[in-house]
């Protein structure tokens, strides 16, 4: 099943492209216009929700909709402000979300940041799995047509992918880029992460990530809550996922 889905996610996402451009439009790669100001250094935030695959070969599509219907809901509201206001921009393929901007200033990492993360915390508390990372880089986008290419992308799912955990990272291009100006260990929602059992084979030593340290009521951090929950009812083979969240957030939070 893991390795069916992991070809099923280099197959859609090789070469950083988002959905098969043949199918999308109908006509070979030959026949796009390359538009050199759409190809530039932007924040690219991406989103996967775990247990996706399972949930649709395993239930009717009465219980897949609802969880779907609520991460849409939840993306809107975490980049609605962000594209009203400051022309953050999103998309989302299958259990993929992706949310990005027009630039890669401070300013726009600040709106990226805040909107993906938001996003990811509003999923967590309500029950839905769901792992993350930022990137800084090259990207090129037709929102219109749904096509994404670039480094940004690739870096953004290697890291959002090859971690085992329920969790939201910043990629090392962040760090590289952010080292300056805005240092990460500055941060006062982030903290590395550098247990091998998480990172697995990624190949760092080390990555900036979520703490789950805000949003606590009362003395009681709900992302714990969640994350217990979602352990509870998860396939015994993606346990460790929640247990390896679980033990950075009582780390860190």
């Amino acid at each position: 099943m893991l390795a069916s889905r992991f070809k099923h996610k280099q197959t859609i996402w090789r070469n950083g492209i988002i959905q098969s451009v043949q199918t999308l439009l109908g006509k070979p790669l030959s026949d796009l216009s390359y538009r050199p100001l759409r190809y530039r250094d932007r924040w690219f935030a991406y989103l996967d929700l775990l247990g996706f695959t399972n949930l649709v070969q395993t239930r009717t599509i009465e219980d897949v909709l609802p969880v779907y219907s609520e991460a849409l809901h939840q993306m809107r509201a975490a980049c609605n402000l962000g594209r009203n206001a400051v022309g953050l921009l999103n998309s989302w393929f299958s259990d993929t979300f992706i949310v990005y901007s027009r630039s890669d200033s401070l300013q726009d990492f600040a709106h990226v940041e805040s909107a993906a993360r938001i996003f990811f915390q509003l999923l967590l508390i309500k029950n839905i799995p769901v792992r993350g990372c930022i990137s800084h880089g090259k990207l090129y986008s037709q929102a219109k047509r749904n096509i994404f290419v670039g480094p940004a992308l690739i870096e953004a799912h290697l890291y959002g992918e090859a971690l085992d955990w329920v969790g939201f990272c910043l990629a090392p291009s962040v760090e590289q880029k952010l080292k300056v100006e805005l240092p990460l260990e500055q941060r006062a929602h982030y903290r590395k992460v550098s247990d091998r059992n998480i990172l697995r084979n990624a190949p760092v030593d080390n990555l900036y990530a979520f703490a789950f340290n805000n949003g606590t009521v009362n003395g009681k951090n709900p992302y714990r809550t969640a994350l217990q929950t979602m352990r509870a009812n998860a396939p015994s083979e993606a346990a460790k996922k929640y247990t390896n969240a679980l033990a950075f957030l009582d780390r860190f939070a």
